[in-house]
């Protein structure tokens, strides 16, 4: 009987946790959205939370909070936008969950997922529209996911020495590794 208290102890922080990390991302997407920024671009201040999951979280609680708040963004947004959110999202998470495991920097990191980020959300409007015109704002996307994944690392970064210890589970040796780079 004590193992299954814990157990839902154990469960209903996990849903606490997640449920505070995804009204946080949902947050920092629609107040990106009331930025006005040429050509689709965003801050990518969600990908705080993206970060936080990879790092400090795991894989799945990255995955389930970035579809949930794709779902947001479907619900507060339509289709299309919460289409390009799952899209862009995911390819991002998945590339830096590659890149995390390789061992990679969590600049290099947050900036591939930024780049990933632009890249799946430009396939999915050229899908959507069955046009490939768009392709003329890949330079500029490049650029602004790059250097908006930079962005978003510096922040996580300077996020991780404010959050006492409770919010940083070192789950494994990368947290270690990564809590020293930028």
């Amino acid at each position: 009987m004590k193992h299954q208290k814990h157990t839902i102890h154990t469960i209903a922080a996990k849903l606490a946790q997640n449920g505070i990390l995804l009204a946080l991302a949902a947050a920092f997407s629609f107040l990106e959205s009331l930025v006005p920024l040429p050509y689709g671009i965003r801050l990518g201040l969600s990908g705080i939370i993206t970060l936080y999951g990879i790092f400090i979280l795991t894989p799945a609680d990255a995955a389930a909070i970035l579809l949930l708040k794709s779902l947001f963004v479907f619900i507060t947004r339509g289709f299309s936008a919460g289409l390009l959110s799952l899209s862009g999202g995911m390819l991002s998470l998945f590339g830096m969950l590659l890149l995390a495991k390789l061992g990679a920097s969590l600049l290099m990191t947050s900036s591939m997922g930024g780049l990933l980020h632009n890249l799946g959300q430009m396939l999915t409007a050229m899908l959507l529209t069955g046009s490939g015109g768009l392709s003329f704002l890949l330079p500029i996307l490049t650029i602004s996911g790059i250097l908006a994944g930079s962005i978003t690392a510096w922040i996580f970064h300077l996020l991780l020495q404010w959050l006492p210890e409770p919010f940083l589970p070192a789950r494994s040796p990368q947290h270690k590794t990564m809590k020293g780079s930028t």
